[in-house]
């Protein structure tokens, strides 16, 4: 009864409200009784419903702005996740192009030389172990003992093939072995892995010029290497052992841990015929010595250079 109460007494106040408005209404101006009563009574209704009716606009012009403001921001956020996939994806390009010209310009260095591009597929999880299973095989020409390379420098040497794939044993792998020399004074040795950074380069004798920071470069010897290809730089010589060689250690010139494109090394080409190139090359040679007789650099009775077979017997 209570409940029903609570509802009837607004209402019917209401009721008595809206008729009293009309009747108001109707006799406005004329300065009654009623009509001041009714005025009275009205005005607070009126204000509430003003300023109930102005609360709803108010309510729902929110909402809307909410809504459209919440359907802006999820554009805003699908239009910042994809200038941000854009700008990845442009980096990966940028990224790639430098690496691929890397390896153009080992190309371009090495035009006699054969190379087919590879991408590396996966490593060895090994730790001692250390290689590499790139995307080419026998039928892209690759055979076991070709030399793989980078534009930094050496990788490693083929191990492995299958028709599709490669594996390649890492220079810094504990079983191989490279010929090289130091490219500042020529000193020769072989340089071998030890399954991590750094290198070392043995066989080099105790009387060689050998510094910290020389630069250490394939010689081409092994057949396998094209001549002068970074192999890493010297950090330490260690002249203290009584061995009549020298300790040398080698920082890798490769980042071995970020390769993803190498060049394996097909075919090095034609080798240079230097007894045919003989009777071309000794009018320069004998040109140059006779400059420098008339430097004073060459004593008169020095016999002239053997530029070929036939000069040099």
């Amino acid at each position: 009864m209570f409940e029903r109460l609570k509802w009837l007494l607004p209402a019917l106040t209401l009721i008595l409200a809206l008729g009293l408005m009309s009747v108001g209404s109707r006799h406005l101006g004329r300065g009654s009784a009623l009509s001041a009563a009714a005025l009275e009574v009205v005005g607070p209704v009126e204000r509430f419903l003003v300023a109930s009716a102005g609360a709803v606009e108010d309510f729902w012009l929110g909402y809307f702005y909410l809504v459209d403001l919440r359907r802006e921001n999820e554009a805003l956020r699908e239009r910042l996740r994809q200038q941000g996939q854009q700008l990845t994806e442009h980096g990966e390009l940028r990224a790639a192009n430098e690496r691929l010209t890397s390896l153009l310009s080992l190309r371009q260095a090495y035009p006699q030389v054969v190379m087919k591009a590879a991408h590396v597929l996966a490593w060895d999880p090994g730790p001692w172990f250390r290689s590499i299973v790139i995307s080419v095989g026998s039928d892209d020409g690759v055979a076991v003992d070709q030399a793989v390379v980078h534009g930094q420098g050496a990788v490693g040497r083929v191990i492995e093939v299958t028709p599709n794939y490669a594996r390649v044993l890492l220079a810094t792998d504990f079983n191989s072995s490279i010929d090289a020399f130091v490219q500042r004074t020529r000193a020769v040795g072989i340089v071998g892995g030890q399954g991590a950074r750094p290198m070392y380069m043995k066989y080099v004798r105790q009387d060689e010029d050998v510094r910290p920071g020389d630069l250490v470069v394939t010689s081409g010897l092994d057949g396998a290497f094209p001549r002068g290809l970074a192999l890493g730089t010297v950090t330490r010589v260690n002249r203290q052992s009584a061995d009549i060689f020298v300790a040398v250690e080698v920082s890798p010139a490769v980042a071995f841990d970020r390769l993803e494109e190498v060049l394996v090394v097909t075919n090095q080409g034609e080798p240079i015929d230097w007894l045919s190139l003989g009777p071309r090359l000794r009018p320069l040679v004998e040109d140059a010595e006779e400059a420098h007789r008339r430097l004073g650099l060459i004593e008169e009775n020095r016999p002239p250079a053997a530029v070929s077979g036939e000069s040099a017997r």
